[in-house]
């Protein structure tokens, strides 16, 4: 990573300068996918999954899921079993007419360096064409 700052001064011979701060970025988490897209049709159950892994070097704890509150689109949050580091999101969504729905999750972690984490989905249910003849 590197980013670049200018500094103004009140200094008449330098009144403005660049500071380089540059250095590597540690990834902490894989989250896949990192956004989710559903698509179907009006009766259909669209369901994805979302397997968030912390990183060995900076091991959390997931505390709890909030979401905006769409209520056509369900998250279930399921805790690593059997020695597995992952965590599931199980998202579902169903809808009786032809929409787009969006939602945001926010996932509460007990880590100092990314106490939350942010899942987008979306749930887009199209009309059926009907079939070429």
């Amino acid at each position: 990573m590197k980013k670049v700052i200018q500094v103004k001064t009140d200094d008449p011979e330098k009144k403005q300068f660049n500071l380089v701060v540059s250095g590597p970025v540690e990834k902490i988490v894989d989250i896949l996918p990192e956004s989710v897209y559903l698509k179907g049709h009006p009766g259909d159950t669209l369901e994805a999954v979302v397997n968030i892994t912390p990183f060995e070097k900076y091991p959390f704890s997931i505390l709890g899921m909030e979401s905006r509150g769409n209520a056509r689109i369900k998250p279930i949050l399921i805790e690593p079993t059997d020695g597995k580091k992952s965590w599931q999101v199980i998202i579902k969504s169903t809808s009786d007419k032809v929409q787009n729905l969006y939602d945001v999750l926010t996932l509460k972690t007990d880590s100092q360096y990314k106490p939350k984490l942010t899942i987008r989905v979306y749930a887009i249910f199209s009309e059926k064409k009907a079939p070429k003849s």
